[in-house]
């Protein structure tokens, strides 16, 4: 049942500009919804881009490395390695940070808060 009243104009006005001002429109939240969706897939795509090339890498310096005459030569392929290392961890670690944020919005999800 519906409780229709009757209003002035002025103020059914008034009490509606309010109300659209204070709450974000379905269609805008569904813009918004899409856009962050897009956002993720994208970092998901580029996460698994950098992902192939890594194993890419790891692929290309399989071979064992002969132990170079030059030190200098030594030391820039020890800290190119370390640096691949390095940079490996890391994109493990954002990969996780990543899996945890769509586990934690799966159960936001679910039940509409946390826990």
């Amino acid at each position: 049942m519906r409780l229709r009243v009757l209003t002035p104009s002025r103020l059914r006005r008034a009490l509606l500009s309010r109300l659209d001002s204070r709450y974000v429109t379905k269609p805008d939240h569904r813009q918004d919804l899409k856009d962050a969706l897009w956002e993720v897939q994208m970092l998901r795509r580029e996460v698994v881009a950098l992902r192939d090339e890594i194993d890419r890498l790891r692929r290309g310096s399989a071979a064992p490395v002969k132990a170079a005459a030059d030190p200098k030569a030594a030391e820039a392929h020890r800290l190119a390695t370390e640096t691949a290392e390095a940079v490996d961890t890391l994109l493990q670690n954002e990969m996780r940070i990543w899996q945890a944020i769509d586990g934690l919005s799966a159960r936001v999800g679910d039940s509409g808060r946390v826990g």
